[in-house]
């Protein structure tokens, strides 16, 4: 009896929660429709009060996130915030392809043993300290950013190794230092590699998908590479440094007990598998044609789509396709939804009027003055907002059209800004909640809070820093040669 009515005030102080967070989101959008329509007109009006009322869904989170998309897509129809084809236009985008493909081939990779057979390897060969095997760790993740378009697929397929290989290297139990530097590595590592690869997060799928339509500026894979290989590259070592001071590894580690181990696992493992042969050929492929876009001109999607198909075609594949399918398909809604609403808040001019409320009139001037200044400046300010708006797709879907309506309205192209905010908004290190691998390591329950801001605050400057640095001095280049 105890135990069934602790059950119903564990149901009621849930249902309280959100009854209080859809009362609020209802609320702001009811004073929003019916005070903003009078003074911005019909469209923008209705667009900023569905658009706000869809955030505090998303960040209240009184509902799963795929349904509040569908609510979301429903408001933006019923309150007469642009045609159709506005309202639809981020499902029938290459980007919404790229990330339902992408984790197709996520699916098929953590199908087999490839992954951890390249973790283990590379593990192996960077030495077996605490140091070296993060720095090891983040290696792979650069590695597997190349094949996997999906931050939060990464984080869970190593977060396994990473308890298997704290466990060899740790004396003092699950909390030791060993073990909170090397989880973070893998929260902040997921994204700092995954900046590289435009498939890699969909934040990059995003960012380039607003460019595309707004700017008519075509972000290919290779052109996103050669703008954003650097800054990951350089902040790699940073992101080993600031994790390796913030949680010294001391003399927990034990050399010989780990190699003996990955030598067991590999051991185990065996040969190469039919399987992962064919996975392997697929993945090089894929790749290939990813990094040859600027010969045969195809949009990124198009090599990750042949990639599934190939994954599971009778004969060639080692995947069944009703396995293929078992992806999340809430994440694929979500991408449409928030291109939609990128679209809408563009089109209807609630770009043009947020950023005038979130970008101060003295500011605007150094930001847009293509300075290191300037561009530290918009790395800073996105870094800000994005303590208020946890999840990164919002973020981008927010920022990024009132940044390219800022760089129209005063007459410059707001190309790099647009790529600045998009960064910053993918590295984001000092809340758990900014970024999913954080939320899925803090799950652990082997980090603390204060664990992210400790590391987080310093790699957050490093990184404004080295993106601002890269705007200023090796895009101009690169737009040159492009």
């Amino acid at each position: 009896m105890i135990i069934i009515t602790k059950k119903i005030s564990s149901l009621n102080a849930v249902s309280k929660k959100q009854v209080v967070s859809i009362s609020i989101t209802l609320a702001c959008f009811l004073v929003m429709y019916y005070f903003a329509i009078p003074a911005l007109g019909q469209e923008m009006g209705a667009a900023l009060a569905v658009i706000i009322a869809g955030v505090l869904l998303w960040v209240l989170e009184p509902l799963p996130l795929s349904l509040t998309c569908l609510i979301i897509i429903f408001g933006l129809m019923i309150t007469g915030t642009g045609s159709t084809e506005v309202v639809l236009s981020g499902f029938s985008s290459g980007a919404t392809f790229l990330i339902l493909t992408g984790l197709m081939m996520a699916q098929g990779i953590s199908s087999t043993n490839l992954g951890e057979r390249a973790a283990y390897h590379i593990v192996l060969k960077f030495g077996a300290s605490p140091r070296s095997s993060l720095m090891a760790l983040l290696i792979t993740l650069q590695v597997l950013a190349l094949f996997i378009p999906a931050t939060a697929v990464k984080a869970t397929l190593l977060l396994p190794i990473i308890f298997t290989l704290g466990k060899n290297l740790v004396q003092t139990g699950s909390h030791s230092q060993v073990f909170k530097m090397l989880l973070l590595g893998l929260a902040y590592g997921t994204h700092v590699t995954a900046l590289a690869v435009l498939p890699g997060a969909l934040g990059n799928v995003i960012t380039a998908d607003l460019i595309s339509a707004n700017l008519g500026y075509e972000m290919t894979y290779t052109r996103w590479l050669a703008y954003f290989a650097p800054i990951s590259l350089t902040l790699i070592p940073c992101t080993w440094l600031v994790l390796t001071l913030a949680f010294p590894a001391g003399n927990e580690g034990k050399p010989v007990k780990h190699i003996a181990f990955l030598k067991q696992k590999l051991e185990e493992f065996g040969p190469l598998t039919i399987r992962e042969k064919r996975l392997a050929a697929i993945l090089i492929i894929t790749v290939t044609l990813w990094m040859t876009d600027f010969i045969h001109g195809w949009p990124t999607f198009v090599p990750a789509l042949l990639a599934a198909i190939l994954m599971a075609l009778p004969g060639i594949g080692f995947i069944p396709w009703d396995k293929l399918l078992q992806i999340n398909w809430g994440n694929v809604l979500m991408v449409g939804t928030n291109l939609s609403m990128g679209m809408v808040f563009i089109n209807t001019g609630a770009a043009g009027y947020m950023a005038s409320i979130l970008f101060p009139d003295s500011i605007i001037p150094i930001i847009f003055s293509f300075s290191l200044v300037g561009f530290i400046l918009m790395g800073g300010l996105v870094h800000f907002y994005h303590l208020f708006i946890g999840n990164v797709a919002t973020l981008i879907i927010i920022m990024v059209p009132m940044v390219l309506e800022l760089g129209t309205r005063i007459g410059i192209n707001p190309l790099y800004w647009a790529l600045i905010t998009g960064a910053s908004g993918l590295l984001g290190f000092i809340l758990v909640i900014q970024t999913m691998p954080g939320v899925i390591v803090y799950g652990t329950g082997k980090l603390n809070a204060i664990d992210f801001i400790k590391a987080g605050i310093p790699l957050t400057l490093a990184s404004i820093i080295v993106v601002a640095v890269a705007a200023r001095f090796w895009w101009p280049y690169l737009d040159l040669v492009f």
